[in-house]
């Protein structure tokens, strides 16, 4: 019995020590006065109000995106007065005209110069190559002929209809003395 009890005493003082090696330890205890900051009220107004800010710009954001989007496609009448002055300045210099009710062909500087329709939009080529589109979502076109030009009558996509009159004018003869 007594190497018995030996052994529990010498358990018993493991278990002594140990206990004293855990109370020898400082406690620290839960302040918020000591080192750390928390959020006061103020923090907690400006972030919210700030985060409130963040939010409600992003449907102002979004619509920006959307109505730059849509400026950069020019509308028709950007498109079409292009149109129109590009063919209107090479049938001021045309020597020679044909005008076709689906297409026109112009001879400027001995190059063949073709306006034609290729499927929803006009096309020009010159000297039967390239592929230029100048005027697009077309539905349907006639060129007709005036006196001393052609007249357009186009419709676009939607409905819209435009028509112009192009002009060319040939130099006057002059009489010999």
């Amino acid at each position: 019995m007594s190497s018995f009890g030996k052994s529990e005493g010498v358990v018993m003082v493991k278990r002594v020590s140990t206990t004293i090696k855990i109370q020898m330890n400082p406690v620290k205890y839960v302040s918020g006065r000591l080192d750390e900051r928390g959020f006061t009220l103020i923090e907690a107004l400006l972030s919210f109000s700030l985060f409130c800010m963040i939010s409600l710009s992003i449907p102002l954001i979004m619509m920006g995106f959307s109505t730059i989007k849509h400026d950069m496609v020019p509308p028709r009448y950007y498109e079409w007065n292009l149109f129109h002055e590009s063919v209107r300045n090479e049938l001021r210099k045309a020597d020679a005209i044909e005008i076709m009710p689906q297409y026109i062909s112009f001879l400027v500087d001995g190059e063949k110069i073709l306006y034609e329709k290729y499927n929803q939009s006009i096309r020009r080529r010159v000297n039967n190559r390239g592929h230029e589109i100048v005027l697009q979502a077309v539905v349907q076109f006639t060129f007709t002929s005036i006196h001393q030009g052609m007249h357009l009558d186009l419709e676009f996509e939607g409905g819209e209809k435009v028509e112009g009159d192009f002009y060319y004018f040939s130099a006057p003869e002059r009489e010999s003395p």
